[in-house]
């Protein structure tokens, strides 16, 4: 599974079938998950050589996951990008297209309704608990109990705390531990060099795209 798909799939509830992530967060949150699959399989790194940050390709080679690579495509070209950039292209339609893939594989079942029994709306509910429940009791165990990160938890809980949703995961009385411990986890000592750059840049670059969202929602409404 990529970093991208396990974190749809451990976002979305398993009592509703939602997923926990807001609108006009969403292209941000998972465009930045695929950046950090990206930088992982070494095709896009960080270069902070200059005055700001950019994100570069590094291999144009193709990627074995089909999602990742099609967001791939719609970056390999553009040159050097700013990781806000970045992660915006990466991030167009990504939960649709993830869903759909956790579908393929079994992992998720979509569900039709329609809200107010008028607009409809697709549910998901989880087929692969498995998979889902030991997720979520390793990232409570690196939020709660100091468990170390690791190439799996380090970006989940990284793309929690981009973007806010560390206290889904953690009792009332657990935020604030929950929340702290997400941060320094961000930080990446879990991570090589380059990765914790490309990460640290696409935590900046999805909390400002997200902010930006928030205010034209906010502006428009």
């Amino acid at each position: 599974m990529s970093t991208a798909e396990d974190f749809l799939l451990l976002v979305t509830d398993p009592d509703s079938g939602r997923a926990r992530v807001g609108s006009m967060k969403s292209d941000a949150v998972f465009g930045g998950a695929i950046l950090f699959d990206l930088v992982a399989a070494g095709r896009l790194a960080l270069d902070a050589a200059g005055r700001k940050p950019r994100v570069v390709v590094v291999d144009y080679a193709r990627v074995d996951d089909p999602v990742v690579q099609a967001a791939f495509e719609r970056v390999r070209n553009r040159g050097r990008q700013t990781p806000q950039s970045t992660v915006t292209q990466l991030g167009k339609k990504a939960r649709q297209h993830l869903y759909a893939a956790l579908t393929a594989k079994g992992s998720v079942r979509p569900r039709h309704e329609k809200a107010l029994g008028l607009f409809p709306l697709t549910r998901h509910d989880i087929l692969d608990t498995g998979r889902r429940d030991n997720l979520l009791a390793r990232v409570r165990a690196v939020l709660l109990l100091d468990q170390p990160a690791d190439a799996e938890t380090g970006p989940l809980v990284g793309l929690l705390a981009a973007a806010d949703l560390t206290t889904l995961f953690v009792d009332k009385a657990d935020r604030k531990k929950a929340k702290a411990r997400a941060k320094i986890v961000a930080e990446g000592d879990w991570a090589s060099e380059g990765v914790r750059d490309a990460i640290q840049a696409a935590q900046g670059a999805m909390t400002a795209a997200i902010v930006g969202a928030s205010i034209v929602g906010t502006a428009g409404g």
